[in-house]
């Protein structure tokens, strides 16, 4: 069971390898410039706060115009958002938070009585998952990130009577941390299912030493409320930026 320190050195040492750091970086101001040849001509910087420290990825043309450092830099600090738009004239399109479990702060939801939990067998339950995919949006589908031909690993439904109303999963980073998604019958929103199924996927993460980790869009008011309320607290935020129509016109 991952808590306190031990919780950020696993998130750390997650990052860190994804970037090519050392999880030490992430308690100091510094910032690391990735230029990617992918993000030429989109006008896009990629900004991740991770603890003290800033990533950004980024066109290497507009990181020059920005006069952003090569690599990684201590002393250049931490890149805030107003920072880089003193540098440069960008507007914040989207933030996206990674909240993780800490087992010590984590509030429990059930569902009621006149619904089951259980654990779902991918051999067996596929039909479950169809029915449930097909009463939902390509949005809804989306925002939950299900790949229908690649279903998750663990699965947990709740279900009203043979119905299954609602769905938690999860799929594995680095075997170490699970990225979870949740999906609701359109019918059966607003009643705590979420809150509940999630909390029961949570508890399979604890039993067996995996981070639980639930990833929302600041702007997504509905997405939020399960995280806020099992005790979830937010440890990496990504944002994206995108220099002004001007200067978008200009860099053209």
């Amino acid at each position: 069971m991952k808590t306190g320190t031990e919780l950020e050195r696993v998130v750390y040492e997650y990052w860190a390898k994804r970037f090519g750091r050392v999880r030490q970086d992430f308690v100091h101001s510094g910032t690391l410039v990735i230029k990617e040849k992918e993000l030429a001509g989109t006008g896009k910087f990629i900004l991740y706060h991770i603890g003290k420290m800033s990533i950004v990825r980024v066109d290497p043309t507009l990181a020059k115009q920005a006069g952003l450092p090569d690599g990684y830099d201590r002393d250049f600090g931490s890149l805030t958002v107003n920072r880089l738009q003193e540098l440069l004239p960008v507007e914040l399109e989207s933030t996206l938070l990674d909240s993780y479990l800490d087992p010590d702060d984590f509030e429990c939801f059930t569902a009621g009585e006149e619904f089951t939990t259980r654990q779902l067998d991918l051999e067996n339950d596929k039909a479950y998952l169809l029915r449930l995919y097909e009463t939902c949006t390509e949005d809804d589908l989306d925002a939950a990130d299900i790949i229908i031909e690649e279903p998750d690993p663990i699965i947990f439904g709740i279900f009203a009577g043979s119905k299954m109303v609602a769905y938690a999963s999860h799929r594995y980073w680095d075997d170490v941390i699970a990225d979870i998604g949740v999906l609701i019958h359109p019918k059966y929103r607003s009643r705590g299912l979420g809150k509940a199924v999630v909390s029961t996927l949570c508890e399979w993460c604890i039993q067996n030493d995996i981070v639980p980790m639930y990833r929302v869009f600041t702007d997504h008011v509905h997405s939020r409320r399960i995280p806020e309320a099992i005790g979830v607290k937010d440890l990496v935020a990504i944002k994206t930026l995108k220099v002004t129509a001007e200067r978008d016109t200009a860099y053209r």
